[in-house]
């Protein structure tokens, strides 16, 4: 089968490659159909639950593979299925249980599937996501994604199964909330590889931003008194300073790191125990919250009042969160609100640098990187200027830095973009449209990614 790729040049590979995955993409939906069919086949087994039906232990029971509203089927049923695959009994149960979930209760993506517009596979992990869902929830969910569920990845999708849950079902949002905080701890692992050991914690998810912004400070401690570590390995050494409370303190308080190394050069030596940094508060935590004013109005409603029982805000950076939820946060801890930007600012500067409030205008407007199907959502993006920067001494135009112009790229798709031969436009604010070195065509705007008509 191989021998005959060896002919191939670039684009031939691509085009091959795109051919044979939309072929895939076919046969696995047509064996989610199957699999469907297979459940169809094989439903409840004769008699089951009738009480004149003479059980014997270990016999045969329906099962409910998928979540609430899905039709039962015979337990024994995927075996067969799922030996003749190569998988395991639980995997074919697995398969029969998304097939049954999309059916059912995500008929819109179901229906994209069966057209080929949203591949199987992705829409198998959401129909694994829905499976908690109560069937109102579901639907919701089903509405909500069937647009854009084939262009963005699957873990922003998935947001939207936990704001349902949270929208539509906060009694059993409340009760998985509660068995989440009995699970808290931290874990020092026990096994050590070359003198390093793990550390796993699971905090409140404010707490963790919280250490996570401090032990970013105290990495950015230890560079500015000159330590040229990676940021990584010096964020592993700021645990071994908060491991010592005196030390953080130190840290933390004082005239600052450049003063330390005036006053003495070999402030390096110590500054994991003793460094002064200017300020000694705690490190500063932000929470953008994006809640809509129904949240409010209905915050406390019984679930049946317009759908919204369980008042639902987004956390930039945390996800779907109850009002409550954001409630308690904010009572914890000191308060400064910021006035909303508007991200339809057309403001520019003729500096190459982004002034602090264009650069958030840009990341609230584009949270994630723009590049085709990119999951980035953190900030740690660099703001790239879609046409390249002409410093007005060499005949550039005024205003070239401006939203309109500039990109939140991550660092990978920064390099790739800048050495990779990639190409890009933005032909409004938020919308990009990109070109690979092959001639491969691609639109990213808040919806996702949208493969366009490949041209050479």
């Amino acid at each position: 089968m191989f021998d005959t790729l060896g002919g191939l040049d670039p684009a031939a590979v691509v085009d091959r490659a795109v051919a044979r995955r939309r072929a895939a993409d076919a046969a696995e939906a047509e064996l989610l159909g199957l699999a469907a069919h297979w459940a169809d086949l094989h439903p409840v087994p004769a008699g089951d639950g009738s009480p004149d039906r003479v059980r014997v232990p270990g016999m045969e029971r329906s099962m409910r593979l998928a979540g609430p509203g899905t039709p039962e089927v015979a337990e024994f049923a995927a075996a067969e299925l799922a030996s003749a695959l190569g998988l395991s009994t639980a995997a074919g149960q697995l398969l029969v249980g998304d097939a049954l979930e999309l059916r059912h209760r995500l008929p819109r993506l179901w229906a994209a599937v069966a057209t080929g517009t949203l591949p199987a596979w992705r829409a198998r992990l959401l129909a694994q996501r829905t499976r908690c869902l109560p069937v109102e929830a579901a639907g919701w969910v089903d509405a909500q994604v069937v647009g854009f569920a084939h262009k963005i990845g699957t873990a922003r999708v998935v947001a939207l199964v936990e704001a349902a849950l949270l929208r539509f079902d906060p009694e059993q949002a409340e009760r998985r909330a509660l068995a989440a905080a009995e699970r808290r701890g931290v874990w020092v692992g026990d096994e050590m590889t070359d003198g390093t050991r793990s550390i796993r914690i699971e905090a409140d998810a404010l707490d963790a931003a919280a250490f996570g912004a401090t032990i970013g400070r105290i990495a950015d401690v230890l560079g500015a008194l000159g330590d040229d570590d990676l940021a990584d390995v010096r964020r592993a050494k700021a645990v071994g300073v908060i491991a010592d409370p005196q030390s953080t303190l130190d840290l933390l308080s004082g005239p600052g790191p450049q003063a330390d190394q005036e006053e003495n050069p070999g402030a390096l030596d110590t500054a994991r125990t003793a460094s002064r940094r200017r300020g000694g508060r705690a490190a500063r935590v932000v929470l953008y919250v994006h809640l809509h004013a129904d949240a409010l109005r209905f915050h406390g409603a019984p679930a049946t009042e317009a759908g919204r029982g369980g008042a639902v805000g987004r956390v930039e950076g945390l996800g779907a969160v109850t009002v409550q939820q954001i409630r308690d946060w904010v009572g914890r801890t000191d308060v400064t609100i910021t006035p909303v930007l508007d991200l339809g600012d057309r403001a520019s500067v003729d500096a190459y640098e982004v002034p602090d409030r264009m650069r958030e205008t840009v990341l609230l407007r584009s949270p994630c990187c723009p590049f085709p199907w990119c999951n980035n959502l953190t900030r740690r993006k660099d703001l790239d200027h879609v046409r390249p920067y002409l410093p007005p001494s060499a005949g550039g135009p005024p205003g070239q830095t401006t939203p309109g112009n500039l990109a939140p790229l991550c660092r990978r798709h920064h390099r790739l973009k800048t050495h990779g031969g990639w190409s890009y436009t933005q032909p409004e604010p938020g919308t990009y449209l990109w070109r690979s070195p092959h001639g491969r065509r691609y639109r990213v705007d808040h919806t996702g990614t949208a493969p366009l008509d490949h041209t050479a």
